[in-house]
């Protein structure tokens, strides 16, 4: 237990702790956000026997959850933590009290009095569960490598784990063979005569009624309450991403009006910036994100912050090995994920903990671009994956290099189709609906359900993120909002521009939708085309069973192409991930 707990040090660097049964055992690595933060596991007594929780995440409703406990005639002590007051809670209604928190959470409880393990995971699934049966039970644990460190479970991917772990139509699930992981809005009891599932929640279609004043102000107020909400009680290490766009400028200007009414000091925030590197226009992005941050600073109040990274670091293996182990499976565009993973690790080291972004804003008020091109939202598939076919990769981005052999097994094309009429015979439409309504709406399902943020990177680096954008019941009220009024005034996101107009600078309500920063530093390029033929040139190297030789042998010949072509690039990139993944987690192919 010592050992598997230990892998987990990074997520949680200020406190260890093992609680050992006859039956379950719980290890618990605590990030400290609080001062007075309780450890965990907690663990009490009920009926004789242990009763023993541990809480990740940020569970939301804790106060309420408090008062109701007071109500029952069950009051917690004031510097009870959260673990303490849900397994209180637990213990007085059972499962009935997950609905009443909100925040993102995952919540594990063994009850020893029905030899029982009961989880629960928020609405929005945010914060990671995985669990795999071994012979003696069941093992569990908030990231994949923690399962693996078990004796007794072994790293087999098969043919649905690898199209899994780098295709583009979902984010990368379980992956191993024989994992899986608990779903959002789902609670679970596990015992000896297995298990038992429930959904608690799920996404509604209904009429629109509010008028678009109406709307406007509901989204304003939502996104307050997520704020007052979210906001820890000590802000001394709370700090903030800001790219200038407008989710993390809108989670910018509402948590500085919120810190500056409870007297609190200005927030922090901070920008990622490339040194060396000229900025250029691109199909993703139009402008450079840095002034436009600044410019929120300065209207804001935020004490701001630029860190700039070198694009050649990108590729220092220790950036590589730490964006590995933070995700536990190869990133499909890396230098997009491998910047924002250094700036994470950059944030860190500024003594933050908690950090609030502007996560879910695009699928919330459908600011991506596949969610406003016609072409690609009545695409008959994943729109992301349109796109990605659009710009000639067929089977999605990084997949170019795949050997024939591989990609008939793979058989993305299949994939895709039979996933995509799967997932969109789960939605419900208006009667009034026309065609094009319903695919919006398809459309909106797709990115509310499929796409949860990544907690991992932050975890890694020993930070909670947050984003207070990312609030279920404000992905239910825009689900149903037409999605013609989503571009008001003209322009994409334009409801959640007019919630947040006071707030934030002419400048910044006006701007683009721009994706994360890449860098177009030709000694990137260079660098990368250098990995590559190394690992051509190893014929121990894991991934050559997977890719077309030739095809690699050509394309690293050609260092040029790799300055110039995107999917080039990712193709290499996604190629050095996998080969790392292979071999540093011990993969053992059985496609």
């Amino acid at each position: 237990m010592t050992a598997l707990t230990g892998t987990l040090a990074q997520r949680g660097p200020d406190r260890e702790a093992v609680w050992v049964s006859p039956r379950a055992a719980l290890g618990f690595r605590t990030l400290a956000t609080e001062p007075s933060a309780a450890g965990q596991p907690f663990v009490t007594t009920a009926g004789g026997e242990p009763v023993a929780t541990c809480v990740t995440g940020a569970p939301a409703n804790i106060p309420e959850l408090r008062e109701r406990l007071k109500t029952a005639g069950r009051a917690v002590a004031p510097e009870a933590g959260a673990a303490e007051v849900i397994t209180r809670a637990y213990l007085q209604w059972r499962e009935e009290f997950v609905p009443w928190l909100g925040g993102s959470f995952a919540i594990t409880i063994w009850d020893g009095r029905n030899e029982e393990l009961f989880l629960a995971k928020d609405r929005l699934g945010g914060q990671p569960l995985f669990y795999t049966h071994v012979p003696g039970g069941l093992v569990f644990a908030s990231e994949r490598k923690t399962l693996l460190a078990h004796p007794e479970v072994d790293s087999t991917v098969d043919a649905a784990g690898l199209r899994e772990a780098i295709s583009h139509a979902l984010m990368p699930g379980a992956l191993f063979s024989g994992f899986s992981q608990l779903n959002g809005a789902e609670i679970a009891r596990f015992n000896r005569a297995g298990w038992s599932k429930r959904r608690y929640w799920k996404l509604e279609t209904r009429p629109h009624t509010d008028d678009l004043d109406t709307t406007i102000a509901t989204i304003r107020s939502m996104l307050e309450e997520s704020v007052a909400q979210t906001l820890p009680q000590d802000t001394a290490t709370l700090i903030a991403t800001l790219s200038g766009g407008m989710d993390s400028s809108a989670v910018a200007g509402l948590t500085a009006a919120e810190l500056k009414r409870r007297g609190h000091d200005p927030l922090r925030t901070y920008t990622v910036d490339f040194v060396n590197s000229e900025f250029e226009a691109d199909v993703m992005r139009d402008t450079k994100d840095a002034p436009y941050a600044r410019q929120v600073a300065e209207f804001t109040g935020s004490r701001h912050n630029l860190i700039s990274i070198d694009a050649t670091d990108l590729l220092d293996p220790v950036v590589r090995q730490g964006i590995l182990r933070a995700k536990d499976y190869p990133t499909r565009i890396y230098d997009m994920e491998a910047s924002q993973h250094l700036f994470i690790q950059h944030l860190a080291a500024q003594g933050g903990k908690i950090v609030f972004g502007g996560g879910a804003g695009d699928q919330i008020f459908r600011g991506a671009r596949w969610s406003n091109d016609k072409g690609l939202v009545g695409s008959g598939t994943f729109p992301w994956i349109a796109m990605a076919q659009r710009f000639g990769a067929k089977n999605g981005f990084g997949t170019g290099l795949l050997d024939q052999d591989v990609l008939n097994t793979l058989d993305f094309q299949t994939y895709y189709k039979d996933l995509y009429a799967t997932v969109t015979a789960e939605i419900e439409y208006l009667p009034e609906e026309n065609e094009w309504e319903r695919q919006v709406r398809a459309v909106a399902y797709l990115v509310l359900t499929l796409f949860k943020l990544d907690s991992g990177v932050f975890a890694a680096a020993g930070l909670q993120s947050t984003s207070p954008l990312n609030h279920w019941a404000l992905h239910q009220y825009a689900y149903n909002i037409p999605g013609e009024w989503h571009a008001h005034g003209g322009q994409e996101k334009g409801l959640l521009r007019a919630a947040v107009a006071d707030l934030l600078p002419e400048s910044v309500l006006k701007r683009k939708q721009s994706a994360t920063p890449v860098s177009k530093d030709p000694g990137y390029a260079q660098r990368l085309s250098e990995e590559f033929k190394a690992i051509l040139a190893d014929p121990q190297a894991p991934v050559r069973q997977l890719i077309d030789l030739q095809a690699a042998t050509e394309l690293a010949g050609n260092p040029d192409r790799l300055v110039q072509d995107r999917l080039a690039r990712a193709d290499v990139e996604l190629t050095l991930q996998l080969n790392l993944w292979l071999d540093q987690y011990r993969v053992r192919l059985s496609i």
